[in-house]
């Protein structure tokens, strides 16, 4: 493992501890996502050789016996790289676990490392609060007042609130460095109909809209949004958000998003989306 975290780039101690533990958090799930992507063509090199032993069997005696012995010893070798891949992996988390546990257990007073333990603490799975929509083409389709025509192509017609949002699983881009606090996510609102949302934008995970919250007014969702948005680079703000948005759901059903009180023109403006 250390010649793994030694090809991620230096990792000597430096005067910050806390920017060292969390260096060496994000070095760690560098590896953990170097690991994970050797493994899918370790596995499809096994699922190869057996498909060519199985080829072999039916040939004829000589040439057979000749062409089973190469698959056979091929296929060891593919099952031996896919369990040390396999062994890496389970040890590599389990370090980043403890790390975590170490920096959660700490309880730091304040700071990025009191952020880290916050977000660490975090669950990643998807809030039961929140309601996932598949693709944004889905999203768009169930309901035209959530887009607008963009060249010919139909986007979000919503405000913006960020879009580096984390959750664990989702943030290790196969091009980050271990030093990134970025992830995937856009958040935003949709005056026309009270919607907040969230949207996984990146090219190595499938595309996904979760909904987190309905009839919002607008001067509503901005104070919301506006005061969250600067923990956006936490682990796990994702979930953060879901949870203030729930918090603060108006409890209102399915009556019509109220029109914006005019107030609404004193907000600062906000990014567009642009599809």
């Amino acid at each position: 493992m250390a010649r793994w975290i030694r090809d991620q780039g230096d990792v000597g101690l430096s005067v910050d501890a806390a920017a060292d533990l969390l260096r060496l958090e994000g070095l760690l799930r560098a590896v953990a996502a170097d690991v994970r992507r050797r493994l899918m063509p370790a596995e499809t090199a096994i699922a190869a050789q057996r498909t060519r032993l199985a080829a072999a069997s039916t040939r004829g005696r000589l040439p057979g016996r000749r062409e089973r012995r190469a698959a056979t010893a091929a296929l060891d070798t593919a099952i031996t790289r896919q369990a040390e891949l396999a062994i890496l992996l389970d040890e590599t988390v389990t370090l980043q676990h403890v790390l975590r546990d170490f920096v959660i257990g700490l309880d730091p007073p304040s700071g990025v490392l009191r952020a880290a333990a916050e977000g660490w603490a975090r669950s990643p799975e998807v809030p039961a609060s929140v309601v996932v929509l598949g693709p944004e083409d889905n999203f768009l389709a169930t309901d035209t007042r959530r887009g607008r025509g963009d060249r010919g192509i139909s986007v979000v017609d919503g405000d913006v609130y960020g879009e580096r949002w984390r959750r664990d699983g989702d943030d290790d881009s196969p091009w980050a460095e271990p030093t990134d606090r970025d992830g995937p996510w856009r958040l935003g609102f949709i005056p026309r109909t009270g919607e907040i949302y969230s949207s996984r934008r990146c090219g190595y995970l499938t595309q996904e809209v979760w909904l987190l919250g309905r009839d919002f007014e607008p001067q509503q969702a901005h104070e919301l949004l506006t005061r969250i948005e600067p923990r956006m680079r936490e682990p796990n703000s994702l979930i953060l958000a879901a949870g203030v948005v729930h918090a603060a759901r108006t409890p209102s059903g399915n009556r019509q998003c109220a029109a914006p009180r005019s107030s609404v023109a004193t907000m600062t403006p906000r990014a567009r989306d642009t599809g």
